[in-house]
């Protein structure tokens, strides 16, 4: 066992002007038999034992527009892997919150010294050589210069490793001998590029390997290859260095303002700092014009543990091409079991699900938003999260794409890892941002985070109501067998909701709080929701008032979110957002109404640099949701009406590719004008392919069919990346909307992906959702008990019921809505809460649908909601009930009644 010496001198670097010192008797423990060094302990003259008195250049992420990610269907394998531009970059373990590698790359260089190229800045191609496995061939090629590099990328799906098979070729007559290969290494352990530590450390066993290992806290990795290091003499140490990015780290040795285009430093610790690792290729002495080897990344909780798993994946005795048929065999079985909806599932729709299911974390069912940090590349460690956290709002999403997707195991996991883990148990604090003394700042009992790492702390504290239905939605999707055991919990976030609802304190783009309809949408259909599952479990007290809440929020929502009085068009649509406090003033349902109105003169001051504008002079796409949640109709005027403005301002066509929309006009989340990254001050929100997949589905309602979402997925697909990654933001075509210049950047392509974050897994879903409503010629994700409820759609009966359409002429004045009980569960059993509200679309006819035990003699009768909560029963003669017969189970009775009050 070798030991660090006592300083007793200082090394001087003389190429870098860097003071080394050993450290004092450090023995260093790892693997069967390791040292610190060369087994001969030999010193070039250019090489220093420990760099001191340095920390790199502060350390950034990588860019997010990925190439490539991945990781095994095994459990036993936490590594979690993406790539750009064809190299590796963020790779996570144990967990999909936590980076360890920043990136992984070649450096190639001639042996004339004459050039050295980055990997990453040369043409690519990625692929998958199996359309149902998440395995990569990333090929990398300067022609100019006469040399490839193809890699296949997976996992060890036994292992904590990253597995890459390398074929280096050299092109245009030239041989190996006549390059060289060097392996550069970013790490960034435990969520951070400073503070790690990088040393070279050689394991001896049945066979002797040097690997470069990086540590921080308890997260190791350790870097290895099958062939040798290169030494520059014989039995001379291995060419392998750590260093200081920025300062003494293998690419400023190699391309530094002084280089000589080859490796010289051969440093063998740097502690403390944002290190980079490096080590030379050897590619052997014989003229081959191609050479085959494979690079192992492990992890660990300690350097031992790293070290060793990368030993047993290089020395596995079925080798790492079992290892790959392996890898593959996962996802291939995974694939089998999706639904192919009806065989119109394309390898875009398999990528987007294999992806989804990639962001499954392995420990307890979370899914994050996005396998890296938006512009990481001018991010730092200030910013630790990017979107590698948990939104429930984009979880929601994702795994209801899977629901549709065939997928019946995600789901569950990701519901209860929803109310197991995420959902908050006690009351801390005043107010979001508001909570000392809270050891995960702001909570209350049932509340879900804004988003939060993959444990559950709450990352962000702010409130979105969106985030506290969705849960509950996708709960009752899945079923009795989910939603029953979970029962107390979601009881828990549905009072919640009635308690603190409509009002949010934060809307989906996170930066208003107010009115918002889709956040409302939302509410709206988790509250339906929550009262089917009380219902189910014999707490009608809770199911009337949830519904209670849930019916007023959907006939108020155009009187709280609609203006009549608005700067564009003909004035009438749906705002962005009303700013509005609510009242609670009063007993009944008015405590839930704004302060003010939609139509009032109030300004409201948005996010990222968007500037203060009056609430009518904003608009999105947010009220789609309120059809896509069964809350609306597609033809309900007031969403009619909002089309037209919505196209007229955000709406562009994109030569070749379709059309799309903006977030919202005076969005700054994205690029600058300039074209240089989001700064949080001066940007430009830019095109989202999910406003083109939510568009197709809307489109679906509205026409009845699923052709007309047919154009809007051939756009998604064109505004995808070459590999099928759906990205969060396209580039615009440059225009002025609403006085507000968005500028595209001459190097831009409009329709092509900006750098903000590829893939976005709220995308993806998207992709599947659209999809599967094309083939079903209806929006597959609706919740039925909404859209029934609110006759926006059309509800089968069950084997046993029987359908009865409801037509009944009642007058009304402005605030009052009509309902039908009666003696049968399915009309309430004459609980006014649990009543069925009919549609005045064709006042003073009302209408609705039903579905009734079939075969049946019933009672029921009318009564109206006022404005003020309370009941006025229909006037009949006598006082009494009405009376009817359902017919044969399957067949359709129509009711043509009148009411007189």
């Amino acid at each position: 066992m070798r030991k660090w010496i006592s300083c007793g001198t200082i090394i001087f670097h003389l190429a870098l002007g860097v003071a080394g010192c050993a450290l004092d008797a450090e023995e260093d423990t790892l693997g069967e038999s390791a040292v610190p060094f060369g087994p001969d302990g030999s010193s070039p003259v250019n090489e220093v034992r420990a760099l001191a008195g340095g920390t790199g250049v502060p350390s950034v992420w990588g860019p997010a527009d990925k190439s490539f990610l991945g990781t095994s269907t095994t459990a036993a394998s936490r590594v979690y892997f993406t790539g750009y531009r064809g190299i590796v970059s963020e790779v996570f373990y144990p967990v999909l919150d936590t980076v360890n590698t920043v990136d992984l790359q070649f450096m190639v260089g001639d042996t004339a010294k004459t050039f050295v190229d980055e990997e990453k800045s040369q043409s690519y191609t990625v692929t998958q050589p199996d359309k149902r496995s998440m395995r990569w061939q990333a090929t990398t090629t300067n022609s100019g210069h006469n040399w490839r590099i193809t890699k296949t990328i997976f996992t060890d799906p036994a292992r904590n490793t990253l597995i890459q098979r390398v074929q280096f070729d050299a092109l245009g007559g030239k041989n190996v001998t006549q390059f060289n290969l060097y392996l550069l290494h970013n790490p960034a352990m435990d969520n951070s590029g400073a503070g790690d530590t990088s040393k070279t450390v050689t394991v001896t066993g049945t066979v002797t390997r040097t690997m470069l290992v990086a540590s921080e806290n308890s997260r190791a990795s350790a870097l290895a290859i099958s062939r040798p290091w290169k030494t520059l003499t014989t039995g001379g140490p291995p060419m392998v260095s750590s260093g200081f990015v920025g300062e003494t780290d293998g690419w400023t040795d190699l391309l530094g303002g002084t280089s000589d285009k080859t490796m010289s430093w051969r440093n063998d610790l740097a502690g403390g700092g944002n290190v980079a690792q490096m080590g030379w290729v050897d590619l052997g002495t014989s003229a081959v014009t191609s050479l085959s080897f494979d690079v192992v990344l492990g992890f660990g909780a300690t350097e031992t543990e790293a070290t060793t798993t990368t030993n047993a994946t290089l020395n596995d005795p079925a080798g790492l091409s079992s290892l790959r048929n392996t890898y593959d065999s996962g996802w291939n079985s995974y694939t089998s079991t999706l639904n192919s909806q009806g065989g119109t599932a394309d390898d875009q729709y398999y990528l987007a699900a294999m992806a989804l299911k990639s962001v499954e974390d392995k420990s307890n069912g979370a899914m994050i938003a996005g396998m890296g940090t938006p512009w990481g590349e001018t991010s730092g460690d200030s910013n630790n999260g990017g979107y590698h956290l948990v939104w429930p709002r984009d979880l929601f999403k994702f795994a209801n794409a899977l629901v549709t997707a065939g997928d019946t195991s995600t789901p569950p996991r990701v519901v209860n890892y929803l109310f197991n883990t995420l959902q908050q148990t006690s009351d801390c604090g005043a107010g979001e941002y508001n909570a000392p003394g809270c050891p995960q700042g702001y909570s209350r009992v049932g509340r879900f985070p804004q988003n939060a790492w993959v444990s559950g702390w709450q990352y962000w504290q702010g409130t979105q109501m969106d985030e506290q239905a969705m849960p509950i939605i996708l709960a009752w999707r899945l079923g009795p067998a989910v939603y029953n055991p979970l029962w107390p919990k979601i009881k828990k976030t549905a009072d919640y909701i009635v308690n603190v609802g409509p009002w949010t304190q934060q809307e989906r783009w996170e930066e208003n709080s107010g009115y918002s309809p889709s956040t409302i949408a939302a509410e709206i259909a988790g509250l339906v929701c929550a009262a089917t599952i009380a219902r189910a479990n014999g707490d009608t007290t809770s199911a009337a008032r949830y519904l209670a809440a849930a019916d007023y929020w959907q006939q108020s929502i155009d009187r709280w979110t609609f203006t009549t009085t608005g700067f564009h068009g003909d004035g009438r649509y749906y705002i962005r957002i009303n700013p509005s406090l609510r009242g609670n003033s009063g007993a009944g349902p008015q405590v839930y109404n704004p302060v003010a109105g939609p139509d009032a003169a109030i300004n409201i001051t948005h996010g990222n640099g968007g500037g203060t504008h009056d609430q009518r002079y904003i608009i999105d796409g947010g009220f789609l949701e309120l059809v896509r949640m069964g809350v609306k109709r597609a033809n309900d005027p007031s969403i009619v009406d909002t089309i037209e403005e919505y196209d007229a301002t955000l709406r562009q066509t994109i030569t070749g590719k379709g059309q799309a929309w903006f977030r919202y006009n005076y969005d700054g989340y994205g690029e600058r004008n300039d074209g240089a990254n989001y700064d949080g001050l001066n940007g430009r929100g830019r095109l989202w392919p999910i406003f083109t997949a939510e568009r197709g589905m809307f489109e679906i309602a509205a026409l009845g069919t699923g052709t007309a979402g047919s154009p809007f997925l051939t756009a998604v697909k064109a505004f995808s990346t070459p590999q099928g990654f759906i990205p969060e933001q396209v580039w615009n075509n440059t225009a002025t909307i609403t006085g507000w210049q968005v500028t595209k950047p001459a190097s831009a392509t409009a329709g092509t992906p900006t750098r903000s974050m590829s893939p976005l897994n709220w995308a993806m879903g998207e992709y599947i959702s659209l999809l599967a409503s094309i083939r079903a010629g209806k929006i597959v994700d609706i919740p039925s008990v909404v859209c029934g409820r609110y006759n926006t759609c059309v509800v089968p009966p069950a084997s046993n019921e029987a359908v009865v359409s409801v037509n009944v002429t009642a007058t009304t004045v402005v605030g009052q809505q009509v309902y039908v009980t009666g003696n049968t569960a399915a009309l309430g059993n004459w609980n006014t809460d649990l009543g069925i509200p009919v549609d005045p679309a064709t006042y003073p006819v009302w209408k609705n649908r039903v579905n009734l035990p079939a075969s049946s003699a019933l009672q029921y009768k009318y009564y109206r909601k006022n404005a003020d909560g309370s009941v006025t029963w229909e006037n009949r003669p006598g006082g009494g009930n009405r009376s009817l017969s359902t017919p044969a189970a399957g067949a359709t009775l129509t009711l043509n009644d009148t009411v007189t009050w």
